[in-house]
Parts: structure tokens; sequence; C-alpha cells
């Protein structure tokens, strides 16, 4: 499923300059799948969790300890999508008010069972191949271009 996530992402956002992904947990593995799809996009990962951050630096992918619950702004301004795989549905209005404040799409993969929440509020369902990849809020911006 992250596969097809990542075409997703790299088929819709080829010339973004850069991308953040929130709370990324244990799986750097679709920040660096991205990373290789999009090798000239500037890839942000973000988690509240300082020592996993340290542990897990990389070249290529920037990391940042940071808790959307209290964002640092600087850290999504410019960004044309942030993600987040798995979120806790608390953390998922935080979410949309970063991304509403910076201008970005917010793309997110709810748990199986938690996805009904989204129904409402100008979520876009996004699937691929009949597969569920997540739920798509665009940016004022981009719903106009």
């Amino acid at each position: 499923m992250f596969e097809d996530f990542a075409k997703f992402v790299s088929e819709n956002y080829p010339n973004t300059s850069k991308i953040v992904e929130v709370g990324v947990g244990h799986r750097i593995n679709v920040a660096a799948d991205l990373k290789k799809r999009l090798p000239n996009t500037e890839l942000i990962v973000t988690d509240k969790d300082e020592s996993w951050i340290r542990a897990h630096r990389t070249r290529n992918i920037r990391m940042v300890v940071d808790d959307a619950a209290s964002p640092i702004l600087a850290v999504y301004e410019g960004a044309g999508l942030i993600y987040s795989l798995h979120p806790p549905m608390e953390l998922v209005e935080s979410l949309v008010a970063i991304s509403r404040k910076v201008g970005a799409d917010l793309f997110v993969l709810p748990v199986m069972d938690e996805q009904e929440a989204l129904l409402e509020g100008g979520w876009k369902k996004v699937t691929r191949l009949g597969r569920t990849l997540g739920w798509l809020l665009q940016s004022q911006r981009r719903r106009n271009s």
C-alpha cells in the first residue's frame, strides 16, 4: 500500500519543491521511497520523539523534531504537500490547521476503522486499483488552479 502511495504522490506532485511527512514514527521507508521518486524535492519528516529522529538521520531526508499539536510553522512553509500515515485522529485537526496556514494539500491515511471521520469537510477519498490510499484535502490555492 505504501508503494502505491509513493507512486500517487510522485505522479500528482512531480514539481513540488517541498513535501513534509508528519509523525514519521518507525516508517522511514515511505519517505525514502518518495525521495528516490522525487530527487529534486526537499523531503522533511517530523516526529516528536527526539531520540528516534537523532538515531535515524539520513543525508537525503531532513528530519525535524516537531509536535504537530504545537507546530513550528517554518518547517511546513513552502510545502506543496503535507502527509501523515496512520495518525491519531485527534491529531488530524492540527494537521488541517497547519496545511491551511501554509497553503499545502494534506493527505491522511487513517487507520482503517477511522476512515468514516473524514467523510465530511472537503476530504476526497483517493483510490488506486480499487484500494483506498487515504484521504486528500486540497488547499484553496490548488483547488483554484
